[in-house]
């Protein structure tokens, strides 16, 4: 792995982390439990808000450079609208299967597992083809242009979200990984004010 500042490798693999734990909750869930679904919903409400942010940061950040270093964050974006829609979709399956009777629950439960794991098939290839950008980019920018990136990000969020990434991220990842993140934190705070929020 390169030593270089790397965009993708631990909030993907987070974000992996999230998705098959989402899958595996939506496996063992009762649908004919209201409680169970009211948490399945829950759940799958967050991580969806999890991916919709992640996109958003992707493209503020990293698409434009990709645009302009190897004309391939336009790509990205695209791919991004087509996974909105299907999280949209999902998120009216479950509400479709919570709402309807109960006999007609496990199998609308069981339409909306098979779609959420085609989804996370299609999400895993998606993150697949992001992570093959990053070696084009260490080919064609400078360490300063990938800094100036990753410092941009960092101080556009408020420090309460900031901390909350890395409380989702931190078990997906190594010791090293896990240290890295810390210190990476640690760094960013180095000038913020105690009531500054980003």
């Amino acid at each position: 792995m390169s030593s270089r500042i790397d965009f993708y490798t631990k909030v993907h693999k987070a974000l992996r982390a999230s998705l098959f734990d989402l899958s595996q909750r939506a496996a063992t869930t009762d649908y004919r439990d209201p409680r169970a679904l009211q948490a399945l919903a829950e759940a799958l409400g967050g991580l969806l808000a999890r991916l919709s942010s992640h996109a958003r940061h992707e493209a503020t950040f990293i698409h434009p450079l990709l645009e302009a270093k190897a004309a391939g964050g336009g790509a990205f974006d695209a791919d991004h609208e087509a996974l909105e829609a299907e999280q949209a979709r999902l998120a009216h399956m479950l509400a479709g299967a919570s709402s309807a009777t109960v006999d007609a629950r496990p199998v609308l439960g069981l339409a909306f597992y098979r779609a959420l794991n085609a989804f996370i098939a299609r999400y895993l290839e998606h993150l697949d083809r992001e992570e093959a950008a990053m070696p084009v980019l260490w080919e064609r920018c400078s360490d300063d242009e990938l800094r100036s990136v990753m410092a941009r990000f960092g101080t556009s969020r408020p420090l309460d979200e900031a901390l909350a990434d890395m409380g989702w991220m931190l078990p997906a990842l190594s010791g090293s990984e896990q240290a890295e993140l810390i210190g990476g934190m640690a760094a960013a705070l180095v000038g913020r004010s105690p009531g500054r929020a980003g």
